[in-house]
């Protein structure tokens, strides 16, 4: 009897196990960015803070950059701004 109860009370536990599991929430993150007076700001949701920062980083090199060939100095200042971005 008692080895009947016990299997029971696993197989309930087991599947209870299952039923807890939650999807990671999405939250809206905000990053301002400033390049020589140029501002730009940028939205993103993301599960989290790295997710969403990684996100915006690269789309603030991308719109800083352009489309032409840049300088050492020129692409050193978009890096700091991106890596770096204003709350």
């Amino acid at each position: 009897m008692k080895t009947v109860l016990m299997t029971l009370v696993l197989a309930f536990s087991a599947n209870s196990f299952a039923w807890i599991s939650t999807s990671p929430t999405s939250k809206e993150y905000s990053f301002k960015f400033d390049l020589d007076g140029n501002k730009h700001v940028i939205k993103r949701s993301a599960a989290s803070y790295e997710d969403a920062y990684k996100s915006a980083a690269k789309e603030c090199f991308n719109y800083y950059k352009g489309s032409g060939k840049l300088s050492e100095d020129r692409g050193l200042d978009i890096i700091d701004v991106c890596a770096n971005p204003r709350s």
